[in-house]
């Protein structure tokens, strides 16, 4: 079965996979994926946009190919995708997947905000209010 989780910034994706995958699934979260990329002492949330570029490359591919095996996986997928446009709805629609959206309310996202790396906090602030936003 293929989950997609999707929610604001700091709504608590990662942690809501965390709490329902089993050993061995498959999770599919950009920022697992980008600190996979880069040296151990980055920080969660604070690597270069070099490596976020290489990221978003290895995600699109990790993507495509667990929509192909999902319906006849062993275990399940569990992809997290912030704010899926039309194209990628169409994709998991196709691939049956079942859809979860995290909402835990736009105060309780800034407050975790908080807890971030203070370098990309405000380009994270804009992305939680354009979430909510479009989400209304």
């Amino acid at each position: 079965m293929i989950t997609v989780v999707t929610g604001a910034p700091c709504s608590g994706k990662s942690t809501y996979v965390m709490e329902h995958a089993r050993t061995g699934d498959v999770i599919i979260d950009m920022d697992r994926i980008a600190l996979a990329l880069t040296t151990d002492d980055v920080a969660d949330h604070n690597y270069s946009p070099e490596v976020r570029t290489v990221a978003i490359s290895a995600r699109a591919g990790a993507v495509k190919r667990a929509l192909s095996i999902g319906g006849v996986a062993r275990a399940n997928v569990w992809l997290i995708h912030t704010q899926p446009d039309a194209d990628a709805l169409r994709s998991y629609r196709l691939a049956s997947a079942r859809m979860v959206t995290i909402d835990p309310g736009i105060d309780v996202c800034m407050e975790r905000l908080t807890e971030r790396p203070a370098a990309n906090r405000d380009v994270v602030a804009q992305a939680i209010k354009k979430w909510f936003r479009v989400n209304e």
